[in-house]
This record gives structure tokens, C-alpha cells and sequence, in this order.
């Protein structure tokens, strides 16, 4: 059996609309053997593990890269939402549809099951990579997989500079660039760089990125933790086109400055009653109703801030505002009525 052909039958149980974990695990593990195999490279070096740092986040080693296949349910929602978006894409009569794929790591993960899927005339793909490191090996696999024929431009560029071509634009663009928290990786630059030159019809995966400050239930082990133990208090943060784009505008007014909104969240005493950790909830919509929830892959595993003391009395006060800078992440101060 040829590459192409592996790889279509390996990935075909991302397509599945039945959610067999053990089924999944299989799969990633074949697929991911397929890419290392074709990739003739050890990414285990000191030049595979080298992140780049940047002024905006850093973008991951090739080896770290390489890594985010293993995050099962994260590929799977990812490629669904893809080939959803190129479904619909299709219904909409588009003759040709253009796909920005901003960070593709060393081989492209999320769009290769894609591009076997469709004819070579209805998709036309822009792949783009800042790491050299990355960007040659990607070439690498492209050329082993036999994707001349196709039509994919790559780009060794940093996505948060990028210029779109305004005769070229992309219907599709895809980024995912980010970790739990939003923290570190440069996704929200990356967004806010490509939402400005584009129009409001343009679909992003993921659609929209929310952060909320929440709450983890008191006495459960970190192994049995589930979405029922946590509470979500109050959203600080939303990435997508809705809130980047002012209603009735099809451009975006954005400045790509650090002028994200300062929140305040106030929990009284009465909300805190069974909890004990201050948290901050990452959840994805990757587009439509493929979502990735809380705690369903690392990019959505809470990240706990602030131990609440059981004795607390009076509430707990939390300002709070997303930060672009060589380490993006969500500041917070936080206030407890005992340590006023």
C-alpha cells in the first residue's frame, strides 16, 4: 500500500461520527508512526527541541510540535471542524476554496487528512510556518507524499506579521497555536493579525477561544476530576470574530495592541461553600457544535491560580486582563477578604 493510501485508511476513524477512544488511540499512533517514517528525521535534538522565542509568544520546537498529535480528542475535533467548514464551504458553491493553515508544525497534522479527502482543483492551500526547523521538514513530507501535483504554496513566515494578498484571500484559516490559559504560544496574535485583513465572511478554526475564572469542587483527586466538579464564575476573555469585529462592520477595527479589557470578578462567600481552587477554564468551539470542553485535552485542563482557604470569610476579588507580550497569558491580582 503507497503513503497517500495509508494515511487515507489510517485517519479515516477521525471521520467517524462514533467516539471510540481505544479506537482513536490506535489510530493516532499508526498515523503518527506514518509521519516519523516519511519525516527521515530525529526530532529528539537540541534543534528539534529549541523553541523560538518571539515578542509576542513563542513558537514550539519541532519535536514539542510533533507532540500535539498525541492529544487524541483535540486532532479528531480539530479535522471534523476542518472538513465541516469545507462542507459547508462546498454547499455555499464555492468554486475553489482557499486554506490558511498558520503554524502546521513539521507535518501539517491537522490538514493532511483533509487534502487526501477532496480533488486537487477544489481546495488550494497556504501553509505556513516560522520555525526553519519545522518549515524544512514539512517541506520534507510534502515532497514524500507526492503533493506537487497539488495546489499548496508554503511559507516560512511568523503568521502574527504575515500579509494576506487582498486578491488571494482565504475562505478557511486555520490556527492551532496555543496551550491551556491561552499561555505562552502566540494564538491570540495570530488571530488578531489575520481577522484584520479579512472580511467577516472568512471562517477562523478555531471559532471562538473562551477563558472564564472559575472554581474546582474541595476533596476530589486530580484523576477524578470532571466537568460537574468545576463551576464557571465569570468569562474574562473571548477570542473570536464576534467580539474582534464591530457589529455591523466587515472589517476589523482592531489595533493588535495590548487593549484587552480589565475585568473585575467579585465571589462571595456564598458561591465559594465547597470549593477550594481558584481556576482559570479554557473552552473551544472549533466550529459549530464540535467543541472541545473542559478537561477533554490539554488545551482545556484548567489551570489552578490561588488555593481558597476553608475559613474564608467575604469575597474573593480578581482583576483580571489578557497581556500580549514575549509570554502572553491572562494577568490576575487576586484579593482574599482575610489578606485585604
Amino acid at each position: 500500500m503507497d503513503t497517500q493510501k495509508e494515511i487515507i485508511k489510517v485517519t479515516s476513524v477521525y471521520f467517524e461520527d462514533t467516539l471510540d477512544y481505544q479506537k482513536l488511540s490506535k489510530t493516532t499512533k499508526a498515523y503518527k508512526s506514518i509521519l516519523n517514517t516519511i519525516c527521515e528525521q530525529d526530532l529528539d535534538i537540541e534543534e528539534g527541541k529549541k523553541d523560538i522565542a518571539l515578542g509576542n509568544g513563542k513558537a514550539l520546537g519541532t519535536f514539542w510540535a510533533a507532540l500535539c498529535l498525541d492529544d487524541i480528542l483535540r486532532t479528531r475535533q480539530f479535522i471534523r471542524g476542518i472538513n465541516k467548514a469545507i462542507e459547508d464551504q462546498i454547499k455555499a458553491n464555492k468554486k475553489q476554496i482557499h486554506i490558511l493553515y498558520a503554524g502546521t508544525g513539521p507535518f501539517a497534522t491537522l490538514i493532511l487528512p483533509i487534502i487526501f479527502k477532496y480533488k486537487k482543483e477544489t481546495i488550494k492551500y497556504t501553509l505556513l510556518e516560522v520555525n526553519p526547523f519545522t518549515f524544512k521538514i514539512l517541506q520534507k513530507v510534502i515532497s514524500k507524499l507526492g503533493l506537487e501535483g497539488y495546489n499548496i504554496d508554503l511559507i516560512n513566515d511568523d503568521a502574527t506579521k504575515f500579509k494576506i494578498d487582498p486578491k488571494n484571500q482565504p475562505d478557511i484559516i486555520i490556527s492551532e497555536t496555543m496551550q491551556n490559559a491561552l499561555a505562552k504560544e502566540q494564538q491570540v496574535p495570530i488571530f488578531l493579525n489575520l481577522m484584520q485583513q479579512v472580511s467577516f465572511d472568512t471562517i477562523f478554526i478555531p471559532e471562538k477561544i473562551e477563558l472564564h475564572l472559575g472554581l474546582k469542587e474541595a476533596g476530589i483527586p486530580t484523576e477524578a476530576l470532571q466537568i460537574k466538579h468545576y463551576n464557571k464564575i465569570q468569562k474574562v476573555l473571548d477570542i473570536s470574530k464576534a467580539s474582534v469585529f464591530p457589529k455591523g462592520q466587515s472589517k476589523s477595527q482592531y489595533d493588535n495592541k495590548n487593549h484587552f479589557q480589565k475585568i473585575k470578578t467579585v465571589i462571595k462567600n456564598d458561591t465559594l461553600k465547597g470549593f477550594n481552587q481558584l481556576v482559570i477554564i479554557t473552552e473551544i468551539q472549533v466550529y459549530k457544535n464540535i467543541t472541545i470542553g473542559i478537561n477533554n485535552s490539554g488545551l482545556t485542563t484548567p489551570l489552578f491560580i490561588q488555593n481558597i482557604p476553608e475559613d474564608t470569610k467575604g469575597s474573593v476579588l480578581i482583576d483580571t486582563q489578557y497581556q500580549i507580550s514575549s509570554e502572553p497569558k491572562l494577568e490576575y491580582k487576586i484579593t482574599l477578604p482575610n489578606h485585604a
